[in-house]
């Protein structure tokens, strides 16, 4: 024997000495002495659990009164029965829900057993398992006297001697084999290799036919790979390793193998009998064949669940917990193993510990995926009931499961607020203990939904002996409750977490929050479960250039923000713009995609409305028409009805596509091969053969990670999908995917006394009274109509709504400042309530009333009070389209994630302007402004210079109320002698370095803090003690500083500054590179004209001339475009700078060669 087989064996000999120290028999050191290779089975071992656990029914089979060799035969007989039970394909009994025939028919089941001359014998299950009630003493002792065996070098072929390392027996039936190799001379690939060429199915091998074994292992020191299917070169094994850092692999073990969880933890006896009880299963082929595949737990799958029920088993129910699997992780039979055993789980004192668990979906699509994984594990007729859209609420078996408890309830968004209806009407349901199981949280439970469960889910403990319970009362002891939710256990899964879903559900560990078990997008990857989206991708730029064709002099006053939205919109609609793209779509799919997958690749196009979907398919079907293309067909998608246009009608997705069911079409129907989305399959849709996607929407956060992620299924002869973006830039794409990579997490917390903060300046607003505000609130409790709580909302509404209609008639900016910060604050208390209250038990009811009236008057507030003729469009023409390729085919895959937490709001409701104070201009004004909205190719940058340091700290010094109001009362010499000034500054300051490293070393310099405070006081003395109006006017600045100024202004801008719901925030690395570029033009003697924030976390610069037009922004991620346009010629040029380039040098040669004076 060779050193390589040696310590081969000496692997295996310590791997079954492992096991047999965790439940597993291991006689005469493993030799098969009882195995009988015909039969692939231990007799004895089969037919002493037959013997002892149905004596009856065994006598009926081998009747005690036979001897010797009748004996042997009856036995023998009886085993060959036994073997083809085993063989036969397994099915599963709708009426019991247990499956029948195949193993696990035999282990879970039985069969039944017939001869000629002979009573039938019907035996039970060949194996018991531990029961959740412990006081089932009979059925304890039962799985107890289970024989799991371990054999060592086993025979499988009748006609050879070829032996697999390593066989495991349940009562002498096999469930596992595994073969061996230890790193220093082979590697699991010898093992995967050994399974397909040496280890085929065979006449004469009854170990190795597909069903025989649940599972069969390759095991090295460093990997596992499993495959429940033997299938020649066909066979698929998948790798079933823990995860190293977030990457694939596993981590040192310390105590020999890295493998060695297999044998320790999975396979010791309690944990691998769980996995044939609750987790093995037997999957149909979905596409209608007989056949189907045994399913064991992937180890990500497996642990989750068994994390979670042992979390609940060591500290009561009543937590939450964030599962954060990636896409291709499997998430709907997690959800469903999960639900199963969550339902059957019972406490120490043997009773249930949920009286029911509801399971919500944020899809229709990811409903059926749930319910088909559901209904595949073992259970009993009835155990899982589902909402459907047809029956909801009104359905009397929904409300006969909830009511009798112990049932799974499964829904999606839209019936959930059904399921909540019923039981908010039926009183003995509340305070029963429930486990919600929220798929794609983020959409579904970390808000408003989540809330409006808990309210109604809590147990309300009210004092049974006070005589009279008042609103307060009532309003204090349900906020305690949603805040402790002791009868709710939250279990959350999601494969992109935003930071409310990781505050809200995440587990606190050395100060940040994360998920409770985490499997990753690099190890899905790296394992091969789904594909690299960002390996192949191009990008194109679009120009637009529009102007107004009215010939008359009028102006006409817009709102300019709501104006260069619609102009985008009527832009990017207009049929040359769509027409062009769709050319290239077309002609890229059938010269790059139509042929792939053998001929079945598919393509999805992604636009941002309902009416940009209608728009794109009827130009691509009209493209389709005129080059005679009759092999492909397309699809649109989206929700609700729309008006065509063109002719006045309304129109339906089925109505366009004749199609009732848009996602099967797509799926079964040969000819459809494009399917255009607006805002619909982007998340929970699972098409393999999508080889493609066009982007014709902008992407940001989670959204981008979740749409281009509908490419990312594996499928045969499918390698790197492709990405065609007409909107994003690819840093920008790459920056939103590396949050999710490898780990998302937050640092810190959110501050539970913003409500107080807010609440006070609410309050002191003289918006409206204390009375005013109980009485909205005693109208909405007492569920008054809308009608009452309308009366008594009124005069608060028309209040504020009067007021700001006199400030913007007189122009009195600082009063609709003022009213802008009211409405900034009350959109910031409500959604700050919706979120702390579910973390806080505040214990004041003020709070919650505020909160009442704080959502009311979200809805009633209107920010721009002025009226603008919305004619404009009429005299807007595209007089100008140009489609060009920026990079093609370009890999932007990943290696490492960011290391960077996903920030949480702060909820300070400070007013960050834009929706509150809307920017008016004339009309040419905001055509200007479109010009300049061109999207084009960047690079990732983030320059951390001492300019963008002290941009960024005069954001943090200007929005210093103190510091503010010392410098409108003093002047500047008392400024930089002050000591409360300095004692600001050096805030601003430590608020600034936290975000900029480099910059910490200055820190303990004297000299430098006081160069930053005699600049702060300069500063902010020129800002607040000039008139109020030069400032409303950036382009009349006398130079630059007023635009550094705006730009540090936006520094504290934070997620949800456009309306509390959108906008994100601007990075400190966006302010740096922003400095840069007024630095660079103020030393080229251009005055920096106006500074923009915009709504996807980036900043626009622009300088408008008759002539040249130059916009340079910068983009989130850091990227940097410049372009103008030269208006007479109706030209556009542009230019992305690299990340290296001297910016100085790259903008002397653009304004001189490109642009001329810009000054």
């Amino acid at each position: 024997m060779g050193d390589a087989q040696l310590m081969e064996s000496e692997f295996e000999r310590n791997l079954c000495a492992e096991l047999s120290e965790r439940g597993w028999l291991y006689e005469h050191e493993g030799r098969p002495m009882g195995w009988d290779i015909g039969l692939a089975m231990v007799p004895a071992d089969v037919l002493y659990w037959l013997a002892s656990q149905y004596p009856d029914e065994y006598e009926k089979a081998v009747p005690a009164d036979l001897a010797d060799e009748p004996k042997t035969a009856a036995e023998r007989k009886l085993l060959q029965h036994i073997t083809k039970e085993l063989a036969k394909q397994t099915k599963m009994d709708t009426t019991t829900g247990h499956p029948v025939g195949g193993l696990l028919g035999v282990l879970r089941k039985g069969f039944s057993y017939a001869q000629v001359g002979r009573p039938a014998a019907k035996f039970g299950p060949m194996m018991e398992f531990p029961p959740a009630n412990p006081n089932l003493t009979e059925v304890v002792e039962a799985a107890d006297a289970v024989r799991l065996r371990v054999l060592r070098q086993v025979r499988f072929d009748t006609a050879t001697n070829e032996t697999i390392d390593v066989v495991l027996t349940a009562n002498g039936l096999p469930v596992v084999t595994m073969e061996l190799k230890t790193d220093n001379t082979q590697t699991v690939n010898h093992a995967i290799r050994q399974y397909k060429e040496d280890r085929r199915p065979g006449k004469n091998r009854a170990l190795l036919a597909p069903g025989r074994a649940l599972v069969h292992f390759a095991v090295s020191n460093d990997l596992v790979y499993m495959t429940t299917k033997l299938e020649g070169e066909n066979t698929v094994f998948l790798p079933f390793n823990q995860g190293n850092e977030g990457h694939e692999g596993n981590p040192p073990s310390g105590t020999g193998s890295s493998t060695n969880y297999l044998w320790r933890e999975i396979l010791a006896r309690p944990t691998f009998m769980r996995i044939l009880k609750d987790f093995a299963l037997f999957e149909p082929n979905k596409s209608g064949k007989k056949d189907g595949r045994l399913v064991f737990p992937r180890f990500h799958q497996l642990r989750a669940v068994e994390r979670v029920v042992g979390d609940i088993e060591a500290n009561g129910p009543g937590k939450r917990y964030l599962i954060w699997h990636s896409a291709g992780s499997g998430k709907t039979k997690t959800i469903a193993w999960l639900s199963h055993r969550l339902i059957r789980h019972m406490g120490s004192d043997s009773k249930s510990t949920f009286d029911s668990v509801i399971v919500v979906t944020d899809r229709n699509v990811l409903d059926e995926n749930v319910r088909h994984d559901m209904n595949l594990v073992q259970s009993s007729k009835g155990l899982v009931v589902n909402v459907g859209e047809k029956s909801g609420a009104k359905s009397p078996q929904l409300k006969r499961a909830l009511l009798e408890g112990d049932h799974i309830i499964t829904c999606t968004l839209q019936t959930f607020p059904e399921v909540m209806e019923l039981i908010e009407d039926t009183n003995e349901l509340r305070g029963r203990r429930w486990a919600v199981v929220a798929d794609e949280a983020h959409s579904s439970q970390s808000g408003s939904a989540a809330k409006k469960l808990k309210e109604l889910l809590v147990d309300v403990d009210l004092d049974p002996e006070q005589e009279e319970t008042s609103a307060d009362d009532l309003l204090l002891a349900k906020d305690s409750a949603i805040a402790a939710s002791s009868n709710i256990t939250f279990v959350a899964l999601t494969a992109t977490p935003k930071a409310k879903t990781l505050r809200l559900f995440g587990t606190e560990r050395d100060g940040r929050w994360e998920a409770f078990d985490t499997y990753t997008m690099a190890q899905a990857i790296e394992e091969g479960f789904i594909l690299d989206v960002l390996t192949n991708y191009s990008t194109y730029d679009m120009f637009l250039r529009v102007k107004n064709a009215v010939e008359d002099e009028r102006q006409i006053r817009v709102n300019t923000g709501e104006a260069v939205t619609n102009i985008v919109r009527f832009a990017r609609l207009h049929p040359t713009a769509i027409a062009q793209k769709v050319r290239v779509v077309i002609e890229h799919f059938r010269r790059n995609v139509m042929g792939m997958l053998g001929g079945e690749a598919r393509a999805m196009v992604v636009t941002s409305s309902r009416i940009e979907a209608l728009s794109w398919s009827k130009k691509m079907n009209a493209y389709l028409d005129e080059q005679g293309y009759t092999d492909m067909k397309t699809l649109v998608a989206f929700s609700g009805s729309l008006t065509d246009d063109d002719t006045g009608e309304s129109v339906t997705e089925v109505s366009l596509n004749n199609r009732s069911d848009v996602a099967r079409a797509f799926r079964e129907e040969d000819e459809n091969r494009v399917l255009i989305v607006a805002n619909k399959f982007q998340t929970g849709f699972d098409e393999p053969r999508l080889m493609a996607m066009y982007v014709d929407k902008k992407l940001t956060g989670v959204a981008t990670v979740q749409t281009l992620s509908r490419l990312n299924r594996t499928y045969p002869g499918k390698t790197a999908p492709m990405v065609v973006d007409f909107r994003n830039s690819p840093a920008s794409i790459q920056n939103d995917f590396k949050l999710y990579y490898s780990d998302a997490h937050i640092e810190g917390d959110v501050d539970p006394n913003a409500l107080y903060t807010i609440g006070e300046r609410l309050d002191t607003s003289d918006m409206y009274s204390h009375e005013e505000m109980d009485a909205v609130a005693d109208a909405f409790l007492a569920e008054s109509g809308g009608e009452a709580i309308a009366d008594v909302l009124g005069p608060i509404k028309n209040r504020w709504n009067g007021q700001m209609r006199q400030a913007v008639l007189s122009k009195d900016k600082a009063k609709r400042d003022e009213l802008g910060q009211f409405r900034a604050d009350v959109i910031s208390y409500r959604n700050a309530w919706q979120f702390l209250s579910q973390i806080v038990d505040y214990q004041d009811p003020e709070l919650h009333r505020r909160a009442i009236l704080a959502t009311l008057l979200a809805r009633n507030l209107h920010a721009d009070g002025e009226d603008y003729d919305d004619s404009y469009l009429e005299g807007v023409q595209l007089s100008g389209v140009k489609l060009v390729p920026a990079a093609i085919g370009e890999d932007h895959s990943l290696s490492e994630g960011s290391s960077e937490g996903i920030k949480l709001p702060s909820f300070d409701g400070k007013h960050k302007g834009g929706a509150g104070t809307p920017q008016r201009g004339p009309l040419d004004e905001a055509i200007d402004k479109v010009n300049e909205m061109f999207r084009a190719k960047g690079v990732d940058v983030s320059p951390e210079s001492v300019s963008g340091f002290i941009t960024t700290f005069w954001g943090f010094l200007d929005a210093n109320e103190e510091a503010v109001a010392m410098a409108k009362n003093n002047t500047v010499a008392q400024l930089k002698a002050s000591e409360g000034f300095s004692g600001a500054v050096g805030l601003a300051v430590l608020k600034t370095v936290s975000e900029a490293q480099e910059i910490q070393s200055y820190m303990t310099d004297p000299a430098f803090l006081q160069a930053i405070t005699d600049i702060a006081a300069d500063t902010i003395h020129t800002q607040y003690r000039r008139p109020l109006d030069v400032l409303d006017h950036p382009d009349q600045a006398e130079d630059a500083q007023s635009a550094r100024m705006a730009l540090g202004a936006l520094a504290s801008l934070e997620e949800g500054w456009v309306d509390g719901d959108t906008g994100e925030g601007i990075s400190t690395e966006v302010i740096s590179r922003g400095a840069q570029v007024i630095d660079v033009m103020e030393d080229l003697g251009n005055v920096t004209g106006s500074v923009f924030p915009t709504e996807q976390g980036g900043v626009r610069f622009y300088w408008p001339l008759a002539e040249n037009q130059l916009t340079i922004e910068v983009e989130p991620s850091g990227a940097l475009y410049i372009h103008t346009a030269d208006v007479a010629a109706g030209t556009f040029q542009d230019e992305a700078v690299p990340k290296d380039a001297d910016l100085t040098q790259r903008l002397v040669t653009w304004l001189v060669e490109e642009g001329g004076d810009h000054g």
